[in-house]
This record gives C-alpha cells, structure tokens and sequence, in this order.
C-alpha cells in the first residue's frame, strides 16, 4: 500500500508542477494566466486520463513483464553518453564557426529553437534505443 501512496504522491506532483509551469509560460508570454485556466487544467486530466489508460491497457496486454532490462539500460545508458559529448562538441563548433563568420551575439529565440531541436532529437534517438 506504501508504493500506490507513493505513486499517487508522485503523480500529483507531477500534474502540480505542469500546471505551474503552463501558468509560468503563459504569464512570460505576456498574456493574462487568468484566461487559460480551464485550458491549462483541461489538457493535463485529459494528458492524465491518456496516459492512465494506455498503462492499464499495456498492464494488462503483457502482465508483469518489465519494460527495460539490462540490455536496455546499457544501451541507453551508451547512448545518453555519446549524445552528451556529441551535444557539447558539436555546440562549440557551431560557436566557433558563428564567432569566426563574425556573429557576435546571438537572439534568444534561435537558442530556444536550437534547444527545442535538440531536445526533440535526443527524445526521438532515446525513444529508437530502448525499442531496440
């Protein structure tokens, strides 16, 4: 019973900080977080209700079969390392050649998208490694 307590703890912790930081991100924006209240609260039960779903469907589907083992956590484990080098390198080179062609500051709206970028690509390669 200590474990279910625990995962709802979890769960709702979760679901809290998603909302805050959905108000955060719409009060930076500039826009008034009083008017995306039924939005903000309305795409996390329906994100909830989902994911709820498709986990008791998936329990029941395969039973008591884990979802990683060993294997897939040294694969991810290799992966996330190589990705790690390959994000540092890689971002100092394109610095290098930006400060070279003579870029000398940089919008903070192309960081964002290459932030964006990056996290959707390593997400994808993550994603591929653990099917593997």
């Amino acid at each position: 019973m200590k474990k279910k307590k625990l995962q709802i703890f979890g769960w709702v912790f979760i679901m809290f900080c998603m909302m805050i930081g959905g108000f955060w991100g719409i009060y930076i924006g500039g826009n008034d977080p009083i008017e995306y209240v039924m939005p903000i609260i309305g795409g996390l039960a329906l994100g909830s209700v989902v994911t709820l779903i498709l986990y008791k469907w998936n329990k029941k589907r395969n039973g008591n079969v884990p979802d990683v083992d060993e294997r897939t956590l040294l694969l991810l484990r290799r992966y996330l390392m190589i990705v790690l080098y390959g994000v540092l390198f890689g971002s100092g080179a394109i610095l290098l050649v930006l400060y070279s062609m003579g870029v000398h500051s940089i919008e903070t709206g192309m960081l964002i998208v290459y932030m964006m970028v990056l996290y959707i690509l390593i997400g994808v390669g993550a994603i591929i490694t653990k099917c593997l």
